[in-house]
């Protein structure tokens, strides 16, 4: 828990510091153009503004939660060493994702602007890393520490890390996501969070989760730029928690086997 609540309270303090950065950047820029006063509600309409509160404010939740592992969990986080490639073969059932995404930014064909481009794959590279960072780094390096003799199985790690890194999307509530798309992003999310758990588990390899994570927000954005500013108002159905549901059993059954195969074969990936 006190992990979880780091995490919200380093989303919290990126906003807080983005707000304030840029609405004086902003209100000086105005008035030095004789623009003058800045009101909240040209600011955000103002896509310009809204872009770069996104990427600063992401920008700040990383130093955030940063200083949070560094003084507080203190825990070891791997970015990239020899399994990278292991954790990429492991990691292939995200290419389901990146194909989907793909033929829905395709069939959509969205009319791509430089701003929402470099919105989307900063942005993307940003939630990544903290994302990664948080529910993967810090949440299972926690639970997997070999000190600990009470350590959770294999299994339940995973687990653990996917409930968690889904949760985390309970925040969408407070954008326009209403409460049936937010079950549909937390059911996705899980899905993810087993694949992500598993990778990195297996690996200890955190730069290949942030660029599975990164690619699939990417493609996610481009297909639909309103999400990037939490502007997105999607419609979903029974038949969408249906495919979600099965992809997020396919993906417990995928982590269940390639620990049994690493187990059978006393496989030592870390």
């Amino acid at each position: 828990m006190q992990i979880f609540f780091a995490t919200i309270f380093s989303l919290l303090c990126g906003s807080i510091a983005g707000t304030a950065i840029l609405s004086v950047v902003f209100s000086i820029f105005k008035a030095a153009f004789g623009a003058g006063r800045v009101s909240y509600n040209s600011l955000t309409n103002n896509r310009v503004y809204l872009s770069w509160l996104a990427i600063i404010s992401e920008a700040a939740a990383i130093f955030f939660i940063w200083l949070f592992n560094h003084f507080v969990f203190k825990i070891k986080i791997k970015f990239i060493d020899k399994n990278f490639l292991k954790a990429l073969i492991i990691g292939f059932p995200t290419l389901i994702f990146i194909v989907i995404n793909f033929l829905v930014l395709f069939a959509k064909a969205i009319h791509l602007s430089f701003l929402n481009d470099f919105t989307a794959i900063v942005l993307s590279l940003l939630i990544g890393i903290f994302e990664e960072y948080s529910a993967r780094g810090i949440m299972i390096g926690n639970l997997d520490t070999v000190d600990n003799q009470s350590k959770f199985p294999n299994y339940s790690i995973i687990i653990i890390s996917a409930i968690f890194f889904s949760g985390l999307h309970l925040l969408n509530l407070l954008s326009a996501a209403s409460l049936a798309v937010t079950g549909i992003q937390m059911i996705y999310t899980m899905s993810l969070g087993v694949l992500f758990g598993l990778i990195y588990l297996t690996t200890k390899n955190l730069t290949a989760t942030i660029l599975f994570h990164s690619v699939i927000d990417m493609i996610a954005f481009l297909a639909d730029p309103n999400a990037i500013f939490g502007l997105g108002n999607s419609k979903v159905n029974l038949l969408d928690f249906s495919i979600n549901a099965l992809i997020l059993i396919a993906a417990c059954i995928y982590a269940a086997w390639i620990l049994r195969m690493v187990k059978k074969h006393q496989l030592n990936f870390s």
